[in-house]
């Protein structure tokens, strides 16, 4: 469960902005309209998550929080509908016990992650903007950019209904290797600034920038995600931003090597865009050893493979699973299909041995 938390008293901002002030937070009170609910909608089409659905496309998940603000109203509700949805409903959470004392013109904005927001201020024309903070860690998760990392400001129809769109860009990394990542850390090579705090005109978002605390790297957390030599994905939330003379990445993983890498061209981070850099190969030198086996069933006997004290490698079932090898006695497909191609992928092996041949049709050593 999230907690409410304390306010961030911002300090005034030198140029454009006044001030930013935000009450004190009360902890989590239960709402006296449980039914009540309000809505929100993920406006961008063209891409990208919080979750990234099978279409690249950013959608809600489960535990996702947001802030509303504006007109006699300062609170936080929590996802009520389903993960993968781009539309959906929230439920009350909790509120502030103090509302802001500016006048929103009867109008209404919301702001995702609630765990990022830092408070409200004033461009010196009076004009409101919201402050936020970007974290400069972020964790890991398959196939997408960490949702707490990403960034989304949304503007009402009424109270009620909320359309949001994305405020970050995101760079994909596509390793290749066969040690696990324990972290990737990522800079400019002209020193750009990647987190901190900033602040968002709340009608206007192409007017925003940095505001205090300002880092020049990020750092993926990934917890010993094993490479293999089908590309895996690695995504940064960025916000947008030109890296003009290019980027650097080091690579860290779990036996306490690294793997640096730099590239001096131009990579421009737009908005609700991710950016791909071609697959970078950690282990260039290696040199895998492959078996392909045929099987027709639902179960199968796992291939055995004996090999020297360097022997590694993983087992691709042939339904998009894999797992290391020698770490199970058989599989059971749950796909439906009758058929699939199981393949071997090792270093330093010597002989592979088949307990059960039942089911299986064809085995091919010839790159073993």
């Amino acid at each position: 469960m999230v907690t409410m938390k304390k306010s961030i008293l911002l300090a005034l901002l030198a140029t454009a902005v006044v001030g930013c002030t935000q009450a004190d937070i009360d902890e989590a009170r239960p709402s006296a309209e449980p039914e009540k609910m309000i809505y929100a909608t993920i406006a961008d089409q063209e891409m990208t998550r919080v979750e990234l659905n099978n279409k690249k496309q950013t959608t809600w998940s489960t535990g996702d929080y947001i802030v509303r603000y504006g007109q006699d109203v300062h609170d936080v509700w929590e996802f009520a509908g389903i993960t993968g949805d781009r539309s959906g409903s929230f439920k009350i959470y909790g509120a502030w016990s103090d509302l802001v004392d500016f006048d929103f013109k009867g109008k209404y904005y919301a702001f995702y992650p609630y765990d990022q927001y830092a408070g409200l201020g004033s461009f010196t024309n009076g004009d409101k903007a919201i402050f936020y903070n970007i974290p400069s860690t972020q964790n890991y998760h398959k196939n997408s950019y960490d949702p707490r990392s990403n960034v989304m400001h949304g503007i009402g129809s009424d109270a009620s209904n909320f359309s949001f769109k994305n405020l970050m860009g995101y760079l994909r990394l596509s390793l290749t290797g066969d040690k696990r990542v324990e972290s990737i850390t990522l800079e400019g090579n002209n020193g750009e600034y990647l987190g901190g705090y900033r602040y968002l005109h709340i009608e206007d978002i192409t007017i925003n920038g940095w505001y205090s605390d300002v880092t020049t790297s990020l750092t993926l957390n990934c917890n010993g995600v094993q490479l293999t030599d089908i590309p895996t994905e690695f995504y940064f939330a960025i916000y947008p931003t030109t890296f003009s003379k290019g980027i650097s990445i080091v690579v860290t993983f779990t036996d306490g090597t690294v793997f640096p890498r730099s590239t001096s061209k131009s990579i421009d981070i737009a908005r609700n865009v991710i950016q791909p850099m071609a697959t970078i190969d950690t282990g260039a030198n290696i040199e895998w050893q492959t078996a392909i086996i045929k099987h027709q069933g639902t179960k199968v006997s796992t291939p055995w493979v004996y090999g020297y004290t360097s022997l590694s490698g993983y087992l691709y079932w042939g339904d998009d699973y894999m797992s290391d090898l020698n770490s199970t006695e058989s599989y059971v497909y749950e796909d439906g299909l009758s058929e699939h191609t199981i393949t071997i992928k090792a270093i330093g092996a010597s002989a592979i041995e088949i307990n059960d041949c039942t089911g299986i049709t064809e085995i091919d050593l010839s790159n073993f």
